[in-house]
């Protein structure tokens, strides 16, 4: 797989017993980041409209928004397979197949696509785009004070590193595994692994925490990894499958992060393909 010399990579650092707490289930919680740890301000599809508009395209926010979902159905359709070249240059090109569709199903007209992108890149690149939720800081400040390690495994461009700075919570974080950088997307067992060799634990004593059911609860199963469900203000906006035998989903759904603590502790199943109940878990 890939060195874990990797400049952009943190290294692991290990605990001393006595900062161990022994009644502990996991001795790493990982994050995914957009609807987790981070949000859109104004939001997702209004920062698309407002570019549009600047360019002279004052169109319904209800088609832009048909356009950008549309462009990133197709995206989350692709992650369980696709592989990115790791390089800046790489997930430019990547990013420039995204917004052409949206584009397109917008008819912008395509002498200012060129100029258009690079507004649409600039904006989602801004760190003034996100804010952290409130109950963020001092989630991640009590983790650390209980003795865990922390890492992110988010579906993210190149520029990962350089928010999560601006956000001022890089210092948590061992590990930043942003999938332009890891070569692959969540669900792909790959960007776990990855994360788990950085951090030099086994899956069995890992969980991650993310707001997409396939994404990051099926992903993290996939190698015998934990995981939580985070559907913030109850929006369910990634309901779980219907074949889900036993109700799985909602037993490991939580609202806010202040809800992670009984799962810390007690620990939660694992189901993955021939797996079942792997772990025992909190209800």
């Amino acid at each position: 797989m890939m060195s874990r010399d990797l400049d952009w990579i943190s290294s692991s650092l290990t605990l001393t017993p006595e900062l161990k707490n022994v009644s502990q289930r996991y001795d790493v919680v990982f994050f995914d980041i957009g609807s987790t740890l981070v949000c859109v301000n104004p939001s997702f599809t209004k920062i698309y409209h407002q570019v549009f508009q600047r360019a002279g395209y004052d169109l319904p926010i209800g088609e832009v928004e048909e356009a950008v979902s549309y462009s990133w159905d197709i995206v989350f359709k692709q992650d369980p397979h696709a592989e990115f070249e790791r390089s800046l240059e790489g997930n430019r090109l990547w990013q420039r197949a995204v917004e052409q569709r949206v584009m397109d199903k917008l008819n912008i007209h395509p002498d200012i696509h060129e100029e258009v992108f690079w507004q649409i890149i600039e904006a989602f690149e801004n760190p003034e785009t996100y804010m952290l939720y409130p109950d963020v800081i001092e989630t991640l400040q009590r983790l650390e004070e209980a003795g865990y390690r922390m890492g992110v495994i988010s579906n993210w461009s190149w520029r990962l590193p350089e928010l999560l700075e601006h956000l001022g919570i890089t210092r948590y974080f061992k590990y930043i595994g942003a999938s332009a950088r890891v070569g692959y997307a969540k669900p792909r067992r790959e960007i776990f692994e990855v994360a788990l060799r950085n951090l030099d634990v086994t899956p069995d004593k890992a969980i991650h925490i993310g707001d997409s059911y396939t994404a990051d609860v099926l992903g993290a199963w996939s190698v015998g990894m934990a995981a939580l469900w985070l559907e913030r203000h109850g929006n369910a906006l990634r309901f779980a499958p219907p074949n889900d035998p036993d109700n799985q989903a909602n037993k490991i759904k939580i609202e806010n992060l202040e809800s992670i603590w009984k799962y810390l502790e007690h620990g939660v199943s694992v189901v993955a393909p021939g797996i079942k109940n792997k772990q025992s878990g909190a209800e």
